[in-house]
């Protein structure tokens, strides 16, 4: 147990004593309670290198463009024309 006396005997001087009881005390001072602090967070930044997959959609787009050129097929036909009268005078054909 720790008793203290205090006195102040004039303006300039004061003065306090103590005195302790029981044992277990420095330099003539009681042992102090220790204080407790609030907790200091120190931080160290670290920097891991961790793969982070990104989806990149293609699409692959094939655009058909049509281009005309001409191919030629023969188309026959037939035709009936009648010769003329071989005995006729006008015939070109006519034989004299």
């Amino acid at each position: 147990m720790f008793q203290q006396s205090c006195g102040c005997q004039n303006m300039n001087s004061c003065s306090c004593q103590g005195q302790q009881m029981n044992f277990g005390s420095v330099n003539g001072c009681p042992r102090p309670q220790p204080l407790v602090a609030p907790r200091r967070v120190c931080v160290t930044n670290q920097i891991t290198p961790v793969a982070q997959p990104v989806i990149c959609p293609i699409e692959c787009r094939r655009v058909n463009h049509c281009m005309y050129y001409p191919v030629f097929y023969p188309v026959y036909e037939q035709t009936f024309v009648n010769a003329p009268n071989m005995n006729s005078m006008n015939s070109p054909f006519s034989y004299r």
